[in-house]
């Protein structure tokens, strides 16, 4: 069981050896981790997490040249998909019939680089509302320190990264026997997602409502905010491996 939970409501507000020996939980809810998760449930076989585009282009053109298999480039910059990129950043667009069976090298403006920055962590899960039950699960099987890492946009705390650490501590809170020990960012997330649930469809609300919601309304990408804010979908917990580089997705059993 874990005994102590702490969260970051923006990466820049920690440093990476914060995170040494912890297990950490990457939270980019507008859409970088809900895309990570839909994807691989729709049969990619490991997303590559890249900071740069360019980074992500060059890694994308080595695998093709080793394994001679098709190698898919998504992502985002500002929102929208980068020139050259086969994929944007809406988990709608990595449905199986486009991704099964496919390596994704994939970088973001927010959540890949939180990713990046938590390395230090010694087990790293991407967690979202589609996976969360799975997420938190899994994390009843751990030992010490969780850490729940918000991701944010581009430097400002959203909203609804918060809930959905709001929603993985007041779970493991209520599943666990013993009593956790909370930081105060920690609890502020726990009283911000029992506010939002005491309205209907609150964390769909909540998640319009934020600044990430908000960005996605004004692009056009609405029906994102709905499909990122299904709890339960997918059963399995997308985890990054440091060995390889790569987030593969395991069952939550």
């Amino acid at each position: 069981m874990p005994t102590e939970i702490r969260t970051c409501l923006l990466p820049l507000l920690s440093e990476p050896e914060d995170y040494s020996g912890s297990v950490a939980v990457i939270l980019d809810i507008l859409r970088a981790s809900s895309t990570i998760s839909y994807a691989l449930n729709s049969g990619a076989t490991a997303v590559i997490p890249c900071e740069e585009i360019e980074e992500a282009q060059q890694i994308a053109d080595e695998l093709k040249q080793a394994s001679g298999e098709e190698v898919l480039l998504g992502g985002e910059r500002m929102g929208v998909m980068i020139e050259g990129f086969d994929l944007d950043n809406s988990p709608a667009r990595y449905p199986a019939e486009t991704v099964a069976g496919k390596q994704i090298v994939f970088t973001t403006s927010n959540g890949t680089r939180a990713l990046k920055h938590a390395l230090q962590a010694r087990r790293i899960l991407i967690g979202s509302f589609l996976c969360l039950d799975a997420v938190v699960n899994e994390l009843k099987k751990s030992e010490g320190v969780v850490y729940l890492v918000c991701a944010g946009t581009d430097g400002s705390v959203t909203g609804e990264d918060c809930l959905c650490a709001g929603a993985i501590a007041t779970e493991l809170q209520n599943q666990t026997d013993q009593e956790l020990v909370l930081d105060d960012s920690t609890r502020i997330v726990i009283d911000h997602y029992r506010s939002q649930i005491q309205h209907e469809e609150g964390v769909l609300k909540g998640i319009r409502a934020s600044l990430g919601g908000r960005n996605l309304i004004r692009r056009g990408f609405e029906d994102d905010i709905r499909l990122c804010s299904e709890r339960g979908l997918i059963p399995g917990v997308p985890e990054y491996h440091h060995q390889s580089g790569t987030i593969t997705l395991t069952t939550g059993a």
